[in-house]
């Protein structure tokens, strides 16, 4: 899944927050790996990021209880 358009850089709305935890992931990774499991709106992600070079990479999970939400 590609996590750019959650930083809301092309949204019209210039107040544009994408929801948590979208936020923190799009903000360190570029992209995740999403599965959903069947008969539920569940879904676990995972990612690879780095805030910046001097910081740590770092093994990022989510786990969300509703539909993933769109930027």
């Amino acid at each position: 899944m590609d996590l750019r358009p959650y930083l809301g850089f092309d949204h019209p709305d210039p107040e544009y927050r994408a929801p948590e935890p979208l936020a923190l992931l799009s903000g360190l990774a570029g992209g995740m790996e999403v599965w959903r499991p069947p008969g539920t709106e569940r879904w676990l992600a995972l990612a690879v990021g780095q805030a910046d070079p001097e910081f740590p990479v770092q093994l990022l999970a989510a786990v969300g209880e509703a539909e993933l939400p769109g930027p």
